[in-house]
């Protein structure tokens, strides 16, 4: 048993109108249990005394059980206060009376009344229960075991269903075959002794089991309501990450082409028109790239980054010594590779005042050094920067790694292996 909240009102709609025949959880819902049903408790935190004890009572959760438990009455009814008033004489049969309606109202807010006590209390309501039971000896004598299959579903659902509540039932059923067998032995009956104990031990266990059951489906909610809350933070990382890719790499080469024609625009205006095209080739390009990390569908490849970076680094004044070809490198470290190599030529232009790059690639691995500053000192606990950093989970994604360090050439060095 939780405290947890489980309010029917956030229940999406789509949980809350299932199609017809949806197996258990169709079943659950047709009788209005829903999120867990009557194990529902609400929000405690920081409620104390009476004003905790009239949550709990009346929380949806409490009135979905109050029906059930009036209803299962009946055997009280008609087992037990039916015989006393009539068998009784008054005002005797009238006391007793009275005593059973009381016995059968507190078994209908026992559970409520548990759900307000800590967990190391919810022993006392089922217990007051057992203690309320012995008087009726005098009346009922042996038969009064007849009450303690309701102190069964009582300890059955304040423990939880837990070992606890197995405990109170086999208890409650060792002792009521004791008593009656002792009975039998005094004044025989056609009643076999262990009839009322198999009552008791049936529908404390049916009633521990349910309980579990109910909690593990509201477990179950719980648990979708939180993975679809990874999964929408999961989204907007993914976009996050690659518009930091996308954007980063574009926008330098467009920043990068639009410096270029305003150079050129004074001694080689054909030259310039050029560029600025390109300029238009590249704001289009990454366009339609924006719309496509939206809806999921852009893929990078090391192919493509290759044949832009040898236009693009000779434009930033940057010697590239790149691959010829990228056939040995197989289909699924493609995309990875393609990533890699456009966040470590970014940083290359923007930041590492290199002329030289070099990009070395086999099949499983990528490595991009420059001749530039190099990589700047950072403190231990600093992360790294946005582009590395998804980099570094793209690789992981991949049950690769990302290394980064100085490269042969004095510059910044950049390898990732998959």
């Amino acid at each position: 048993m939780t405290d947890d909240a489980c309010d029917e009102q956030d229940v999406p709609a789509s949980a809350a109108r299932p199609a017809r025949g949806a197996g258990r959880f169709g079943f659950v819902r047709r009788f209005g249990i829903r999120e867990g049903g009557f194990l529902d408790a609400p929000s405690l935190d920081g409620v104390t005394g009476w004003a905790r004890l009239r949550l709990t009572l009346g929380a949806p959760g409490a009135k979905r059980w109050y029906p059930g438990a009036l209803i299962s009455q009946v055997f009280i009814i008609g087992f037990i206060l039916v015989p006393i008033l009539t068998q009784l004489p008054a005002p005797g049969s009238w006391f007793w009376g009275l005593a059973v309606v009381v016995y059968g109202a507190l078994f209908t807010v026992s559970f409520p009344v548990a759900m307000a006590l800590p967990d190391r209390g919810r022993w006392i309501p089922p217990a007051g229960l057992l203690l309320l039971t012995l008087p009726f000896l005098l009346v009922l004598g042996p038969d009064l075991s007849g009450l303690w299959t309701y102190v069964a579903v009582s300890a059955a659902l304040c423990f939880g269903g837990d070992f606890r509540a197995m405990i109170a039932v086999i208890g409650l059923s060792a002792v009521s075959f004791v008593m009656n067998l002792v009975d039998g032995a005094l004044q025989p009956t056609n009643t076999p002794p262990w009839t009322m104990p198999l009552i008791i031990l049936s529908i404390g266990t049916l009633m521990a089991a349910f309980t579990r059951n109910l909690q593990t489906l509201a477990q179950l909610r719980r648990t979708r309501k939180e993975l679809a809350v990874i999964a929408v933070e999961e989204e907007r990382n993914r976009v996050a990450r690659d518009m930091h890719d996308i954007l980063g790499h574009s926008l330098s080469a467009i920043s990068l082409k639009a410096d270029l024609a305003a150079k050129l625009a004074d001694r080689d205006p054909a030259a310039a028109v050029a560029e600025i095209h390109e300029v238009q080739t590249l704001a289009r390009a990454t366009l339609g790239d924006m719309r496509a990390v939206v809806s999921g569908y852009r893929q990078v490849r090391i192919a493509s980054e290759l044949a832009s970076l040898r236009t693009l680094l000779p434009a930033a004044g940057i010697t590239a010594h790149l691959p010829m070809s990228t056939d040995d490198v197989p289909e699924r470290n493609r995309e990875l590779f393609g990533w890699a190599l456009r966040e470590a030529v970014t940083n290359v232009i923007r930041h590492a005042g290199a002329t030289n790059c070099w990009v070395t690639l086999t099949p499983g691995r990528i490595t991009i050094e420059d001749d530039g500053v190099g990589a700047a000192p950072r403190p231990a606990d600093e992360p790294a920067g946005t582009g590395l950093h998804g980099l570094g989970e793209r690789a992981a994604d991949a049950g690769g790694a990302l290394r980064i360090g100085r490269s042969r050439h004095g510059g910044f060095l950049l390898e990732v292996t998959a």
